[in-house]
């Protein structure tokens, strides 16, 4: 949106109220019909309609950084240059820049544009199942189904022909080449490490040298595999399935044996002291990493212990997760250790959710929610709270930012030298920052808060700026002239004269 929209939608609403003297370069705060703002920072905040139309700039002037007609679509302006746009958010979506240009409506249609070494490549896909694409090489593909075409780069496949699906069909993924005539029916597959064929459900074959040799025989009931054939022979992996009977796995001294699949099921590995039984699945499931040479292996990432009785309780450690569940899925408290920070959360459903992070680098990050009263949200030295909190959904910015509007009453994002409130429908407004305090209950009474020359001004605003005065000490208090429809404040703030507050009183 230019300057020039802008300031015509600002003469439009202006004249909506009482004539007065306020220019369209100061404040004017009449929501929920129309505000203009300056915000922290030294940007500008435009709302209309209750906050339904929004205009933000992070400084005066200059470019916007958002606009946006909510809950129907928001504009977005990131600081790489690139932009996106929400728009029936979450179900609309327009990315650009980076040499990127990608826009989704899930799940209608997806289309996608890239600039790569090679070229220019873009795809599109929608339903009922319409594929076409221009590779980097300049060729064009497209496919219509089920009646026929070529896709590439899709899904697991680095291509799929097909005609009048599924009579017949030719994939390609990572050099194997697989043709099907009615699928899944039949199929043979050449690739130069292996091929395969079958003839579904009686019988069929897939081997890749190095990696594996499967077979099966009136599937899903006989199952024979062999993984892992790149390593030593005694790191095979044999397995053997008649299902759901009776199931074998054996890999060196590691053995699994499966009974009524998935019911019951025990494994151990006599060389570690591994073991793991679940029955009745998927109600007990207990596993333990063992011992070598019987003294207890210490905790590690990479160590996997669970204990589960279902529903009632279950503890998992490994991977660096420590998790437990009382009366699943209503409690679940968790801790995670990675290389770049450590986290701990809690969750009892439907009311609470919180979690909190420490990075390496000793910042600190957080969440709570008890829904639907309050949220609390911490990233650093910066923290927002929201209240109410309707929304019943895991934490979802870019969600809140589309409909909390509607319903929150207090709205406040607070950092270490600024402060940015909002009530409900816009009415009440706080814009804080080193330089200047500026609050404003609309249409009734603002206050402006900065230093002049080393003392604290202070200037006041009544009755849509009908009455303004300021108040500092070496003058004594100052009429200023009315600003309909007020306050009527300039929008670039005064740089603070007064020296920084101690690390401690901010």
């Amino acid at each position: 949106m230019t300057g020039a929209g802008l300031r015509a939608l600002g003469g439009l609403l202006l004249g909506l109220v009482p004539c007065g003297c306020a220019g369209l370069d100061s404040e004017q705060h009449v929501a929920p019909l129309y505000t203009h703002l300056s915000t922290p920072g030294g940007g500008e905040d435009y709302e209309a309609l209750a906050g339904a139309l929004v205009v933000r700039r992070q400084s005066l002037g200059g470019p916007v950084d958002q606009w946006g007609l909510r809950p129907l679509f928001l504009h977005y302006r990131d600081k790489d240059e690139r932009s996106r746009t929400q728009f029936l958010y979450p179900f609309g979506r327009v990315v650009r820049g980076g040499g990127e240009f990608k826009w989704w409506i899930l799940p209608l249609a997806d289309y996608r544009r890239e600039n790569t070494p090679e070229g220019r490549k873009w795809s599109f896909l929608s339903l009922p199942g319409i594929y076409v694409a221009r590779m980097p090489d300049g060729r064009r593909v497209q496919a219509w189904f089920p009646i026929g075409g070529r896709v590439e780069e899709l899904l697991t496949f680095d291509k799929l022909d097909f005609v009048l699906w599924p009579i017949w069909a030719r994939s390609e993924r990572s050099g194997r080449v697989t043709h099907h005539v009615l699928w899944p029916f039949f199929s043979w597959t050449a690739a130069p490490d292996g091929g395969g064929w079958r003839v579904w459900p009686l019988v069929g074959h897939t081997w890749a040298l190095d990696r594996y040799d499967r077979w099966f025989a009136l599937w899903p009931i006989v199952n024979v595999k062999k993984e892992n054939l790149k390593a030593a022979p005694m790191y095979h992996q044999h397995q053997w399935t008649i299902f759901p009977l009776y199931g074998r796995v054996k890999q060196g001294t590691f053995r699994s044996t499966t009974v009524l699949w998935p019911f019951f099921g025990y494994s151990r590995d006599p060389a570690t002291g591994f073991w793991a039984w679940d029955g009745p699945w998927p109600l007990v499931r207990i596993m333990r990493p063992g011992t070598t040479d019987r003294i207890p292996l210490p905790k590690n990432p990479g160590d996997r212990e669970r204990t589960r009785f279902w529903p009632f309780w279950s503890y998992y450690q490994g991977d660096g997760l420590e998790s437990t569940w009382y009366l699943w899925p209503f409690i679940n408290y968790r801790e995670e250790h990675y290389f770049e920070e450590d986290r701990r959360a809690l969750t009892v459903l439907p009311f609470w959710s919180s979690f909190a992070t420490v990075k390496r680098t000793g910042e600190v990050a957080g969440y709570q929610k008890l829904w639907p009263l309050y949220q609390y949200d911490r990233e650093g030295e910066t923290r927002r709270y929201l209240f109410p909190a309707l929304n019943p959904l895991w934490r979802w910015p870019d969600l809140d930012e589309h409909y909390s509007w509607l319903y929150e009453l207090y709205n406040s994002e607070q950092g270490p030298e600024t402060i940015h409130t909002r009530s409900f429908l816009g009415l009440y407004r706080r814009e804080k920052d080193r330089d200047e305090d500026r609050l404003s209950v609309s249409c009734l009474y603002a206050r402006r808060k900065y230093s002049l020359e080393g003392e604290v001004v202070r200037e006041y605003s009544l009755l849509f700026g009908l009455l303004r005065w300021r108040s500092r000490a070496s003058d004594g208090l100052t009429l200023l002239s009315p600003a309909l429809p007020g306050p009527g404040w300039p929008m670039e703030r005064v740089p603070s004269s007064l020296p920084a507050p101690p690390e401690s009183d901010r």
